[in-house]
């Protein structure tokens, strides 16, 4: 199989069967699979993945009702992919199929990363973030920038694509499961000599957040040291 890609969904009834209809549609006439991972959720978010498998035959569900972090989400449906080249994606349809399509075809056309990015000069944000967001989102990519020297201007955009094989060798290391999850996978393949390239994307956010910079952003810088020292849980 050619391509998986990965929708992490914690209580999302209200967003989760437009978005997978979407991409399972996009994606119907390809070598593609949809894997929907559902954790911890406490509404319907399971009957609707569930109900989607039983109707659309590109759409996978795995569900636990454990509380496994967007990042443990993740990192579980990369153990379960099938694709050669895996993409993740979120629930609430912010970079809709074609736009993480050309995330993917970077990966297709030689690099083993691929990060969707809403900061490149020839992306565009058809609804903005709220002003205290990106400022928080700046402010969150300069630490990042400083603590692991990665250059890219986005490492938090829910849109990224993998080579199989490049991942393959760190599907047994500990992970972060929390909200710096994307930069401790990238900086661990950095490290490995992956080839990383940045795509601009047309971007939208919808609203529904869980993240709260007054409430979260201290956790989110403490876990940002425990990657960079070598204390991730």
């Amino acid at each position: 199989m050619e391509l998986t890609v990965l929708i992490p969904a914690y209580n999302e009834a209200a967003r989760l069967e437009q978005t997978v209809r979407e991409y399972a549609s996009y994606y119907a006439e390809r070598d593609a699979e949809i894997l929907i991972i559902v954790n911890g959720s406490s509404d319907k978010t399971g009957e609707i993945a569930r109900a989607l498998e039983s109707e659309l035959p590109n759409v996978r569900a795995w569900e636990t009702p454990e509380k496994l972090g967007k990042g443990g989400a993740i990192y579980r449906g990369f153990q379960l992919a099938r694709g050669e080249i895996i993409a993740f994606t979120d629930a609430d349809n912010s970079t809709v199929p074609a736009q993480l399509d050309r995330v993917i075809d970077a990966v297709r056309r030689g690099a083993d990363v691929a990060l969707g990015s809403r900061w490149l000069p020839d992306s565009f944000q058809e609804i903005p973030q709220p002003l205290s967001r990106r400022i928080a989102s700046r402010i969150f990519n300069l630490i990042v920038r400083i603590l692991f020297g990665l250059p890219y201007k986005d490492t938090q955009c829910g849109a990224k694509a993998f080579r199989m094989t490049a991942l393959k060798p760190i599907l047994d290391r500990p992970m972060s499961s929390g909200w710096a999850f994307d930069v401790h996978l990238i900086w661990t393949l950095c490290q490995r000599g992956a080839r990383v390239v940045e795509v601009p994307l047309v971007w939208r956010d919808n609203s529904g957040s869980r993240l709260r910079m007054h409430r979260d952003g201290p956790a989110m810088l403490l876990e940002l040291l425990r990657i960079r020292f070598g204390k991730t849980n």
